[in-house]
């Protein structure tokens, strides 16, 4: 008891830079923490948002052929309109946390919607984030030679 005594000091000082190392560690990794726990949420809730779109596809088969028609009929076509922004939609939200991972699927998504995205203008794609616009874009080029089956 006697040696507590005598260092009553010393051990109160390593304490107080103990507890000041813990207050810059919890400072360094509690906002790393919130950080990677904020990306896993939000990775979960592209891939929820993907898999709703790949149901959709599945359920509704004829809005993802390439050959569709939808200007032929008013519910198809804004059944297809519907069909084609939830893409875009679904792109911006994989492709703003992963492009490496997530852009040539988005690409292969959208290639056979190609005529319908040849008649986006500027205001279209200014709605859109830069990298959806770019895949958009580069769908775009050559659309005069894009040619449907439609009557």
């Amino acid at each position: 008891m006697a040696w507590f005594k005598r260092h009553a000091e010393a051990i109160g000082a390593i304490g107080t830079i103990l507890m000041a190392l813990a207050a810059v560690a919890a400072a360094i990794l509690v906002p790393l923490q919130i950080a990677a726990s904020d990306r896993t949420s939000r990775e979960q809730a592209a891939r929820e948002i993907y898999r709703e779109f790949l149901n959709i596809t599945i359920q509704r088969p004829e809005l993802a052929a390439s050959q569709s028609c939808p200007a032929t009929d008013p519910l198809r076509q804004r059944a297809y309109q519907a069909y084609v922004d939830y893409l875009l939609y679904t792109a911006e939200q994989v492709l703003d946390l992963s492009p490496e991972d997530w852009r040539d699927t988005v690409a292969a998504q959208l290639a056979p919607h190609r005529a319908y995205l040849c008649g986006f203008d500027t205001g279209d794609m200014a709605a859109m984030t830069v990298q959806v616009a770019d895949l958009v874009a580069a769908l775009q080029t050559d659309c005069e030679m894009v040619t449907t089956d439609c009557p």
